[in-house]
């Protein structure tokens, strides 16, 4: 199941090059290895556990606002896939193409249609220069009604409207940088303390309120 309001980065290749007509063989997708890590990012959702295809990657339960370790899994095309544990069901699936040697981190969310849904995205490799870190912002709350977020490093300005679901891109920023999320048009806002990141590592940081107006913030380390 793919939610139509995300654009994924590069964990859904759905459309392959069509093939020409006297082409018989089946087209070798990927091989080899891929890393995957979960985050439960659906509010107040029950504890979940990962699959891909017939294979159970989890050796626990993972809560909302929580995130997995990695997990070798087989590269080329799959499907990923969440069971809830208290009702015991599949509640949600993502089917895609994972790409040999790369790392991808993967939410379980609830879309515009309020129901859950999975989608991913894969991780950058370039280590951050001498001094700076480097973070990206994803925004998967629907009770903020499909008002943007404005992302600032103090007063300067990073984001202007982080829309729900948009693919994350990264900043490297300098140690010591203090962010401030709020809804746009809002005056309330959320600052993320300086000691919350490392030179030289990476992060991604998700987003979510209770009330539609306070900014929720969680970090998943990259590395």
């Amino acid at each position: 199941m793919r939610d139509k309001y995300i654009k994924p980065l590069a964990i859904i290749v759905v459309a392959l090059s069509l093939l020409c007509s006297c082409k018989k063989e089946t087209p070798v997708l990927e091989d080899g290895k891929a890393k995957v890590r979960f985050v439960n990012a659906y509010l107040n959702a029950d504890p979940q556990e990962f699959y891909q295809d017939n294979s159970k990657l989890t050796n626990h339960a993972i809560a909302y606002g929580a995130f997995s370790d990695y997990f070798d899994v087989n590269a080329g095309r799959s499907t990923f896939w969440s069971n809830n544990i208290v009702e015991n069901k599949a509640t949600s699936a993502i089917e895609g193409v994972l790409y040999g040697e790369n790392v991808y981190t993967l939410f379980y969310y609830e879309n515009k249609d309020s129901k859950p849904a999975m989608v991913g995205y894969i991780n950058q490799k370039n280590t951050p220069a001498i001094g700076k870190f480097k973070v990206r912002f994803v925004n998967l709350a629907v009770m903020f009604n499909d008002k943007p977020l404005v992302i600032k490093n103090v007063n300067s300005l990073l984001l202007d409207g982080l829309g729900f679901g948009v693919t994350p891109t990264y900043f490297e920023l300098s140690v010591g940088a203090e962010l401030r999320i709020s809804v746009k048009d809002q005056a309330i806002a959320t600052a993320i303390p300086p000691a919350s990141f490392q030179d030289g590592k990476t992060y991604l940081i998700w987003f979510n309120t209770v009330d539609g107006i306070t900014v929720d913030y969680h970090i998943v380390p990259q590395d």
